[in-house]
């Protein structure tokens, strides 16, 4: 049991409007009836206004909402204090509640409180973080499934499907001097089978989740002076990337993250590719080779006025097999038939496009799009998990193997059960049923404070 009252701010350290200070353990109802001068009844889960004092001395008008034990969201009695958000009051309040013992918490202290209660498992808790640092709207939306139990419901499945096996070979084993056969070796052979399915689908989701989470990167590439860097520019809406008519401006890699249909993306600007002019630009185009090679998206651009030539041609053989989409810029300065002689020698539709008017721009927004969505056809099934739980999935991938060859070989019954249930302690590890002390610190210390 927990006995000691934490407290922490809940809002940034900068001067606001408004500032949140919260309290929870044992003393919350005892430290807020010490200070809180509100002449009413204090009703849980409303909100109430008056003021503090300490020692005789406003202090601040406040508004405190009051929740009891167990209706909270760590599970034990729990209060919140809006103040102004003027820091001099925060740490004058939080000062007020140090003197009655209530300590300063620490990172995901909170939350720890929760999971630790019963509130929340280890799936749920750490979902909350990922909506903290969230960087795009698909991790959002998928960490609030998650924090709704998307996880830890996918996990019960497969659990309940090894209890059940175990259920079948240990009833065997009761029944062994009986000759009754509970699950014959095809049955069991079948449900190992569709539990390591089960398990593989996961950790695919999983994996994709995380790939998804860190951004997608997606680099802009061509030959020098065709307005890769304007391009990038422009999709940003704002001046990241130098922009000059001297060809090789772009000598180093730039990375910019980007929202597109709610996903987070990295662009990455490239420098031109072409018979380098010095050392510097041949490292440069070096870099930009080796970033097309790991890039899983790219965007080509040419020039509309000069043509596809040897260097265009070079950049078009390169990434003939990877997902990519192709500009045709500076369209506002060129002439139809040279834009037309591009389409004619393309394999592909391009986007026609002006970087200097933004004439194109929604269109190569929905190109990407639909690139982006066509290539993660299962995002909306994907979870976020990092590398914790990717560990235990590939550690249980690896039991339900052995149990599979347990199986097979016609073990004893006595072993294979032995082995499932060491496979259940695994997965219940990534819900928190099973999990060491320096595992939770090493999670929870990743939160912020008063969260």
């Amino acid at each position: 049991m927990i006995e000691d009252t934490i407290c922490a701010p809940a809002t940034p350290s900068v001067n606001s409007s408004i500032a949140i200070i919260r309290i929870s353990g044992p003393v919350t109802r005892r430290a807020i009836d010490s200070y809180f001068y509100h002449g009413y009844e204090l009703k849980p889960r409303y909100a109430h206004y008056g003021t503090l004092h300490d020692g005789g001395a406003q202090v601040d008008d406040v508004i405190v909402i009051y929740y009891p034990a167990p209706h909270s969201y760590t599970g034990e009695e729990m209060a919140e204090i809006y103040c102004h958000g003027n820091q001099i009051i925060v740490r004058k309040i939080i000062m007020m509640l140090n003197a009655l013992g209530v300590r300063m918490a620490e990172p995901g202290e909170f939350t720890r409180r929760a999971f630790l209660n019963g509130k929340l498992d280890l799936t749920e808790a750490e979902a909350i973080n990922h909506i903290i640092m969230a960087k795009s709207e698909w991790e959002i939306e998928t960490s609030l499934r998650q924090m709704h139990g998307s996880l830890r419901n996918v996990i019960a499945a497969i659990r309940n499907s090894i209890t059940e096996l175990k259920a079948d070979i240990e009833a065997g084993i009761d029944f062994s001097d009986e000759d009754i056969e509970c699950v014959n070796q095809d049955q069991a052979l079948g449900a190992a089978r569709g539990i390591r399915d089960a398990i593989e689908d996961l950790l695919a989701r999983c994996a994709m989740g995380e790939q998804l989470s860190h951004g997608i990167d997606i680099t802009i590439t061509g030959k020098p002076n065709v307005g890769k860097s304007s391009v990038l520019n422009l999709l940003l809406n704002q001046e990241r990337a130098i922009v000059s008519s001297i060809p090789g401006t772009t000598r180093d890699i730039i990375r910019e993250p980007f929202q597109i249909c709610g996903m987070h993306v990295n662009l990455v600007d490239t420098a031109g590719i072409d018979t380098p002019g010095d050392e510097i630009e041949k490292i440069g185009i070096d870099l930009s080779h080796r970033k097309i090679e790991t890039s899983p998206f790219i965007i080509l651009v040419l020039d509309a006025r000069s043509g596809i030539h040897d260097a265009d041609q070079h950049i078009l053989e390169k990434t003939k097999n990877k997902k990519r989409i192709i500009i045709i810029n500076k369209t506002d300065v060129a002439g139809p038939e040279s834009i037309a002689e591009i389409q004619r020698k393309l394999t592909e539709d391009a986007v026609l496009f002006s970087a200097l008017t933004g004439a194109g721009l929604q269109d190569l927004k929905d190109a990407m799009s639909r690139k982006i969505r066509n290539e993660y056809v299962q995002i909306e099934n994907s979870f976020i998990a990092d590398m914790r739980i990717t560990a235990l999935l590939k550690q249980a991938g690896s039991a339900i193997d052995k149990v599979y060859g347990l199986i097979e070989s016609r073990s004893p019954g006595e072993i294979i059960a032995f082995e499932l249930q060491s496979l259940m302690d695994i997965l219940a590890g990534i819900t928190g049923d099973i999990t060491p002390d320096d595992i939770l610190d090493s999670i929870f210390s990743r939160f912020c404070i008063g969260k």
